[in-house]
């Protein structure tokens, strides 16, 4: 909830603008005196700019609630990605790194042939495990049997 209160906040410039230009439209039709044409254009053109700027305001600070969001899902993809790489393989077991095993040692994992640990030998060097299903190796369900056991360095 706090980022949505946060854009909220910084839009309120914009909502500001955006009533200041049909505040002045309603105050031209209800003035008693009739403003000349020229007295019209003048305010529309005055509450257009204010509205103009504070637009261009609400639009920086988008920006960088923005920049800010971006930096959040790019930490949370760097440590999902730390945690698929680290070393913690089931007991007794070391994890088999796709980068450097053999062809046999890939043959020993559940579900992986031979011909199958030739394909991902084939398609080195890896930036993360999850590749192999990315890359259209392996389904999701093959992946999740392999994972526990499997890691890239």
């Amino acid at each position: 909830m706090k980022g949505k209160g946060q854009l909220f906040v910084r839009a309120l410039p914009c909502v500001f603008a955006m009533s200041t230009v049909v505040s002045m439209a309603f105050l031209a039709s209800c003035n008693n005196h009739p403003a000349s044409d020229e007295q019209l254009q003048q305010q529309a053109a005055q509450a257009t700019e204010t509205a103009k700027q504070d637009s261009k305001e609400a639009l920086a600070q988008a920006r960088v609630v923005a920049n800010e969001a971006e930096q959040k899902v790019n930490d949370v993809a760097a440590g999902v990605k730390q945690g698929m790489q680290s070393n913690s393989a089931p007991a007794g077991e070391t994890r088999i790194d796709l980068n450097n095993a053999s062809d046999t040692d890939l043959a020993s994992l559940p579900g992986i042939s031979p011909a199958k640990a030739r394909e991902i030998i084939q398609h080195r060097p890896y930036s993360f495990s999850h590749e192999l299903v990315k890359f259209g190796m392996l389904s999701e369900k093959q992946f999740d049997a392999i994972a526990p056991r499997v890691t890239v360095r």
